[in-house]
């Protein structure tokens, strides 16, 4: 009997050890493969705006993910409280790559599982701690269920996959090589008599070349929506001039008949807003459609915005969706066309393939990133 009750006792012990001190799953040390560079993977000309275009997210130092991110990312810091990476498959896009060299925080559902139209390469810095269990990647602490082993990489300790400050030399480069652009048009409050029915047209602009148009921060400070028609699907490219250092966007973006929505076909995606390097602070408060390009800028989109997102911090408070720019390509301005609204000595061309499927790899192939 007093066998039995030690016996009893022993056993109530163990459990109300397990209860308050759970058996803890011991994860597998595990050295990730090396990514080698970015530039192994996207190997395309991708224009002025170079690897930052095949990223939605395209952060110098932080991106802070509060809403659900309908692409993909590339930054130094990464506090990501909700999901991310392009959900939709319709064979488009083949490869999507996330790059974080710092995770701060990640959820398990983070990026899109892969399937047999896409694979993933998601890529973090050495200073994180990376385990497995179970064949999936625990990243400090968390693990991700969307990823397998074979698609995780980690740089090593002499390396970065993507070397930010040089990019952003160059975007910044990039940035006022555009706003120094003689526009065909520029727009100012005065355009627009009519507030509740505001469009720029595109109809009449001529020339091979993408359309360059200047457009007074003031206009887009209103808060009645801003449609461009832009009919023949050049390249658009808006400079944002006269913009305040800290600037908020009010005007609702709309473009063609497009709605804001997921996709993975960007042969559409011929609009960027140029907000140069002046800008410091900039606040998406109204649907927005069009690559944001503002290097220098801490921006947070608080509605939502499809298109590439190019800026030193980037705080994302709505949904937003991968829309990779058309290539913008600088040429040396070798005729002599008196005709031509520009007089830079560097003027813009873009390869006119939109109808085949986007590329970050090759021009042949499907998107890479």
């Amino acid at each position: 009997m007093f066998k039995n009750k030690v016996v009893n006792l022993s056993l109530m012990s163990v459990l109300l050890l397990h209860l308050f001190f759970p058996i803890q799953v011991i994860a597998e040390t595990f050295l990730p493969q090396d990514p080698g560079s970015v530039y192994d993977d996207l190997t395309g000309d991708y224009g002025v705006l170079g690897i930052a275009s095949q990223f939605h997210v395209f952060a110098k130092e932080k991106t802070t993910i509060n809403a659900h991110t309908e692409g993909n990312v590339a930054t130094s810091v990464l506090s990501a409280t909700n999901n991310f990476g392009t959900s939709i498959s319709t064979g488009d896009l083949n490869k999507e790559i996330n790059y974080a060299q710092s995770v701060e925080t990640i959820i398990s559902s983070a990026e899109t599982a892969a399937s047999v139209k896409r694979s993933n390469k998601f890529i973090v810095g050495p200073n994180n701690v990376i385990t497995t269990e179970n064949d999936k990647i625990i990243v400090n602490g968390t693990r991700l269920d969307h990823l397998s082993v074979d698609e995780f990489y980690q740089d090593r300790e002499d390396a970065q996959y993507i070397d930010f400050n040089k990019e952003f030399e160059n975007l910044m480069l990039t940035s006022n090589m555009l706003m120094s652009l003689d526009p065909l048009k520029t727009y100012t409050p005065d355009d627009f008599p009519d507030m509740n029915n505001r469009v720029i047209d595109c109809t009449d602009l001529v020339g091979d070349q993408p359309y360059v148009i200047n457009v007074a921060a003031s206009v887009l400070a209103k808060n009645t929506p801003l449609r461009i028609n832009n009919p023949e699907e050049k390249v658009l490219i808006i400079n944002v001039v006269d913009a305040p250092t800290n600037f908020s966007v009010q005007s609702q973006i709309q473009y063609n008949k497009r709605s804001n929505h997921q996709t993975e076909d960007f042969s559409d995606a011929n609009i960027s807003w140029n907000f140069g390097n002046l800008t410091e602070k900039l606040e998406i408060n109204a649907p927005f459609q069009g690559t944001i390009i503002a290097p220098c800028a801490d921006i947070t989109v608080n509605q939502s915005q499809d298109g590439t997102i190019i800026g030193k911090n980037v705080i994302l408070n709505a949904t937003t969706n991968r829309w990779d720019p058309n290539e913008i390509f600088a040429v040396p301005n070798t005729h002599d066309d008196t005709t031509d609204t520009t007089s830079s000595s560097t003027e813009l061309s873009t390869s006119e393939s939109s109808t085949e499927p986007s590329t970050s790899e090759s021009s042949t192939e499907p998107s890479t990133s």
